[in-house]
């Protein structure tokens, strides 16, 4: 786990979680395993992010007591909302777990914020591109050299599309939206 408890990635999954529905912790344990098996989910390490959460007053039980269903406040989905725009800003060009779960809670952030940080990705997503055609025009020898270069090349320039794509989604009302 991180220093700060606070900067595990199972951070966000769990509060986005819990902002879909209420729920007792065993359950939200069991939905982070089905739905997130690409991030370690270990039931300790759970129940002492709760505890944690708890502490920063980022969600509370809905009844009181140790078995009670677990909701997000207010300053919870303020700190969600935080963490998918700057995941969705900053994360490594390639995703990985990080952009993908931030992604999976887009909705969160309001219509326009998340068509901002959609079009700020596709630039930081466009300069990367424009980075690497650069490296694969430079490079000496033959095409096999640089075959790295060509694939990342082309997952950059369809997930730019995409997100491009989604953006102007949003915009239009095609998706529907929450907040």
């Amino acid at each position: 786990m991180p220093k700060n408890a606070l900067d595990n990635p199972l951070v966000l999954p769990i509060l986005g979680l819990l902002v879909e529905q209420s729920r007792h912790p065993y359950a939200l344990f069991s939905e982070l395993e089905r739905r997130y098996d690409y991030l370690q989910v270990r039931n300790g390490t759970v129940y002492t992010l709760l505890d944690r959460l708890a502490a920063e007053g980022w969600v509370d039980s809905a009844e009181g007591g140790a078995r009670a269903a677990l909701t997000v406040t207010e300053s919870g989905v303020a700190a969600l909302a935080e963490r998918v725009y700057r995941h969705l800003r900053e994360a490594d060009p390639t995703g990985g777990p990080g952009f993908v779960t931030a992604l999976a809670y887009l909705g969160i952030l309001p219509r326009d914020r998340a068509v901002e940080v959609l079009e700020q990705r596709v630039e930081h997503l466009r300069e990367e591109i424009r980075r690497l055609e650069r490296a694969v025009r430079d490079a000496a020898g033959p095409e096999v050299h640089m075959i790295e270069a060509h694939y990342l090349l082309s997952r950059l320039r369809h997930d730019a599309d995409w997100l491009e794509t989604t953006a102007r989604r949003i915009e239009a009302g095609e998706l529907g939206w929450t907040r």
